[in-house]
């Protein structure tokens, strides 16, 4: 959630990934109550950061040629891409 270009990054994790290699990101939820807390918190003090959801995180990683799987919800989640 710190990085500037979320499809940057997700392309160039999957351009340098061998085909049936894997990406594992473990994020937070900005759905999760928990998770509004966090979001708030960290825009209070002036950063940046751009969260995705589960579902919004698989849809990149499908965009970008992985084949996604949202592996476990909650205030904190696991989505993992394996390169096509």
């Amino acid at each position: 959630h710190h990085l500037p270009d979320h499809e940057a990054a997700l392309a160039e994790a999957a351009r340098v990934l061998a085909p049936g290699g894997a990406l594992v990101v473990r994020e937070f939820d900005p759905d999760h109550p928990l998770g509004r807390l966090l979001v708030a918190g960290e825009h209070a003090i002036g950063m940046d950061s751009r969260f995705l959801t589960p579902d919004d995180l698989a849809a990149a990683m499908d965009a970008v040629g992985l084949d996604p799987r949202i592996v476990d919800r909650g205030f904190g989640y696991t989505v993992a891409g394996v390169r096509r």
